[in-house]
């Protein structure tokens, strides 16, 4: 075999791999971190007052986990939202209503959750303020 024969089937075999790349990086699922994305930047400033509530007042949220559930314990009576954001599917998410026990304690099931990392963002409101958090975990 002489140099041309050799580049060409170089060329040739380059022109497959990046063929086949194409192809394949149509074949992936992609999903929006959010569908309201645009709306939830028009507000982040919002986000950025609970935060900082959270920081000033020294609150937080502990995210723990047992055989059977995820535990989050709060430092007072408390409602709002929690949402497990699952980075690798949409289809994975899962929000909750706060509802505490008299601990200040909300169990969640890990059968209601798919095993897998999970970005935990709490929303919550105590005492007339608003505050944010967000923890990350693994569910095994």
């Amino acid at each position: 075999m002489n140099w041309g024969k050799g580049i060409v089937l170089a060329f040739i075999c380059f022109a497959a791999f990046i063929g086949y790349m194409v192809v394949r990086s149509f074949q992936e699922d992609f999903d929006l971190v959010a569908e309201d994305y645009y709306a939830q930047e028009i507000n982040y400033q919002q986000k950025l007052d609970k935060l900082s509530n959270t920081a000033e007042d020294g609150l937080s949220v502990s995210v723990k986990q047992n055989m059977e559930d995820v535990i989050l314990e709060f430092p007072d009576q408390a409602s709002g939202k929690i949402d497990f954001y699952h980075p690798s599917r949409k289809l994975f998410d899962r929000s909750f209503n706060i509802e505490l026990s008299k601990e200040n304690i909300q169990r969640i099931a890990k059968s209601d959750l798919v095993p897998g990392s999970y970005r935990v963002n709490i929303s919550w409101r105590s005492n007339e303020e608003d505050y944010y958090q967000q923890s990350s975990i693994y569910i095994q």
